[in-house]
């Protein structure tokens, strides 16, 4: 049997016939109220795992290993190149852009095939709310994704209209002239929105909630 890791903590052994998650860091220790009395196991079927996996996948995979790009200093790769995490702006910002979406379509319970703008758009109205104060905001929202998102993920780089830099005061500014964004404050709100999602999705009195996130798992898993 391969153990395969399905996030950071977490994994199942394939070959199995019995739906079951372990985790890497309890040796011998029930997990929750759905347990395996023989191999201490969370139960896959669970929205409660379904819930830790998600939570430990975006958390370590994702917006911890930009948060480790945000520390300002200098290493030298194994190629005995020196790297400077000050130049990981545009990576810390690819990451916090990935999750906008993402998370969104377990927000609405569907994925955002053929609506990614609109999924994109929604969310960030809910992680940047000062920006509904900008007169006509959705048409400038579109413009923003294509200039940041669509310019990240298609073309590893935003486009023209894009100005990033640690300097600026605010975690995103849309002017008529350029986008400005600082990454590290960006990274912050985003970081902001997934621990609260995360802590409402955990109280099991967000029916609601609780239920788009599993539909929106149970498509692909």
């Amino acid at each position: 049997m391969i153990k395969r890791a399905i996030s950071k903590n977490y994994f199942q052994w394939d070959g199995t016939d019995v739906p079951i998650v372990f985790d890497q860091r309890i040796v011998n220790k029930f997990l929750e109220e759905n347990k395996d009395p023989i191999n201490s196991a969370l139960y896959y079927n669970n929205t409660d795992t379904k819930i830790l996996i998600y939570e430990d996948r975006v958390k370590t995979w994702f917006l911890d290993v930009a948060k480790y790009l945000t520390i300002k200093n200098n290493i030298v790769l194994s190629s005995g190149e020196d790297f400077d995490t000050n130049e990981a702006g545009f990576v810390i910002l690819q990451i916090a852009i990935s999750y906008i979406e993402g998370n969104q379509q377990y927000r609405e319970g569907t994925t955002s095939h053929r609506k990614s703008k609109s999924f994109f758009t929604s969310a960030m109205k809910r992680i940047f709310p000062e920006i509904l104060k900008i007169e006509n905001i959705n048409p400038i929202l579109n413009e923003f994704y294509d200039q940041v998102r669509c310019g990240l993920f298609h073309d590893e780089i935003t486009k023209p209209k894009v100005i990033i830099s640690g300097e600026l005061s605010n975690a995103v500014e849309i002017l008529p002239t350029d986008i400005r964004i600082n990454p590290y404050k960006f990274l912050d709100r985003i970081s902001e929105d997934f621990n609260n999602y995360i802590f409402q999705l955990k109280d099991k009195d967000n029916n609601e909630l609780r239920k788009t996130f599993e539909l929106r798992w149970n498509i692909t898993g």
